[in-house]
């Protein structure tokens, strides 16, 4: 991070405190709270999230920012706990100079603190959100993820296409639970058998039993709801006893180059879902992707889109709020129309607070490396 921007990014224990909001016309910064893992077993996401930050950040401050104020992101570690996300919200609430907050990562921690941001009139925009129900706790949570109910449909649809055999590992998480429940209803309608499915705990080291369960069963297609350092885990096991011939799909959250770098050669073959891939040809795309690559040397990931894409509606709700509050900046985000997406391309947000028509597409592994294969027909 340059010095000049190093100021617009502070990490905390806890939020910044202050009496009263800036009065408009000032040239104090507009703060943007973000709760999100730091430390703890989800660590990788807010690194990746930090990092679609500072892009973001640069753009914004160097254009000078909010009519003349720049943006600065007062980033709290929630250790991925809903405990520590409650204590978060709290201190974001009680702030007046926090005009509206991002995060956290999984939507469980999420939907524990929502209740508070829509209590205090603080909109919550859940980056990485997808829980059917994180946007019910009020008009004020919003998120541009899809949900589990759409992506579990689209998953399953998938793997429809490949085989109508299938084997579900998904986390012992009320996300987990949830994104398997829709999936195994889609699968209802579209006559398959899931001829094993099985929760899994993040903090399992052993799965082979459950995979070799999955083996004998006869799936044709294996598919899962976990996070990266467990998927990889899983398909390294599944190598290991014999389960490693059909195909594996598996949720957007393991698009990680931890994913790749804890799976090695097991995860050669795997399909991912995504929103956003770095190799689009669109020119929101190839401007975000000049950009991070110049910042960090690195192609940009899905965690680095969601987290840019997120500061950048912000500004933009900012920029374009009637009056620069936690309300004004909640109305310009429901009421935008064109708001600019590098995921998207333009978005809107729905009556549900949700994007309208999102899209996706499938990547795979190949040589080590996440590369667009073709839909699934």
């Amino acid at each position: 991070m340059t010095g000049a921007l190093a100021t617009a990014f502070v990490v905390s224990s806890c939020a910044t405190a202050g009496s009263s909001a800036p009065a408009e016309g000032s040239s104090e910064p507009i703060v943007i709270g973000v709760s999100g893992p730091l430390t703890g077993n989800q660590a990788e996401y807010a690194k990746n999230w930090q990092d679609g930050f500072e892009v973001a950040l640069e753009e914004i401050n160097g254009a000078g920012g909010v009519d003349g104020r720049p943006i600065e992101i007062d980033f709290q570690d929630s250790q991925g706990e809903a405990s520590q996300a409650t204590t978060i919200a709290q201190r974001f609430v009680s702030d007046p100079n926090v005009l509206a907050v991002m995060g956290d990562f999984s939507s469980a921690t999420s939907m524990v603190a929502s209740p508070l941001y829509q209590r205090g009139g603080l909109l919550q925009l859940g980056i990485t959100n997808s829980h059917p129900d994180f946007t019910k706790a009020g008009d004020f949570i919003f998120s541009p993820s899809v949900t589990q109910e759409v992506e579990g449909r689209y998953i399953e649809n998938s793997a429809h296409a490949v085989g109508d055999k299938i084997a579900a590992f998904y986390l012992n998480t009320d996300w987990g639970n949830t994104a398997f429940d829709v999936f195994q209803d889609q699968a209802d309608e579209n006559g398959d058998e899931i001829v094993y499915s099985t929760p899994v705990e993040e903090i399992s080291t052993d799965f082979k039993p459950q995979l070799i369960q999955a083996r004998d069963a006869g799936a044709d297609v294996a598919v899962f709801f976990t996070y990266y350092a467990t998927t990889a885990l899983l398909v390294q096991q599944a190598q290991q006893v014999g389960f490693a011939d059909v195909p594996f799909l598996a949720v957007g959250s393991n698009y990680s180059d931890q994913f790749l770098d804890l799976a090695q050669d097991a995860g050669e073959g795997v399909y991912v879902d995504t929103y956003f891939y770095p190799g689009s040809e669109e020119p929101q795309v190839e401007a975000f992707v000049t950009a991070f690559e110049d910042t960090h040397g690195t192609a940009p990931n899905m965690f680095n889109a969601f987290a840019y894409e997120g500061l950048k509606q912000l500004a933009w709700a900012a920029e374009n709020a009637e009056t620069l509050d936690r309300a004004g900046i909640r109305d310009a985000l429901r009421d935008g129309e064109d708001i600019p997406s590098v995921i998207y391309g333009e978005a809107s947000y729905n009556d549900e607070r949700r994007i309208d028509g999102p899209r996706f597409l499938w990547l795979h592994v190949q040589d080590g490396a996440f590369v667009e294969a073709p839909a699934f027909d």
